[in-house]
Order: structure tokens, then C-alpha cells, then sequence
């Protein structure tokens, strides 16, 4: 029978916050070069009509979609 590795250190890393918005904000920034604030009103106002829809929207959309929460 295989041996079972254990691991001691914990791999996750919880962000506060603030660090969660600065991250969403980093992504959507290099992503869609605008400001995440600017993401999520657009969002928000159904400037995505279908986010997942690639063929209206760019890949990322979806991606940082999935990111917002670290922001709210």
C-alpha cells in the first residue's frame, strides 16, 4: 500500500477584505484595463447582457465574474 504524504503547512491563504478587492481589482485592471469599481457597476448594469456568451464578450469577462466576490 502507497504511503499518504501528510502536509503540515496549510497551502491556502485566507485574504482579508481589502486584500480581496485589491486582487479583483489587479485582475480586472490588467485583464480589461479598467478599474474593478468600473467592472462591477458595468456588471451590475447589464453592460455584459450574457457574460458567458464569448461571442459577445471576451473570454475574461466570465473569469472576473467568477472573481467579484473577493470584491463585495
Amino acid at each position: 500500500m502507497a504511503e499518504r504524504a501528510e502536509t503540515t503547512e496549510s497551502q491556502i491563504r485566507e485574504l482579508s477584505k481589502e486584500e480581496g478587492r485589491e486582487m479583483f481589482d489587479r485582475a480586472v485592471r490588467r485583464k480589461l484595463g479598467i478599474s474593478g469599481e468600473e467592472f462591477m457597476r458595468r456588471w451590475d448594469a447589464g453592460y455584459y447582457d450574457d457574460p458567458d456568451d464569448r461571442t459577445k464578450n471576451p473570454a475574461e469577462v466570465m473569469e472576473l465574474g467568477m472573481l467579484m466576490d473577493f470584491a463585495r
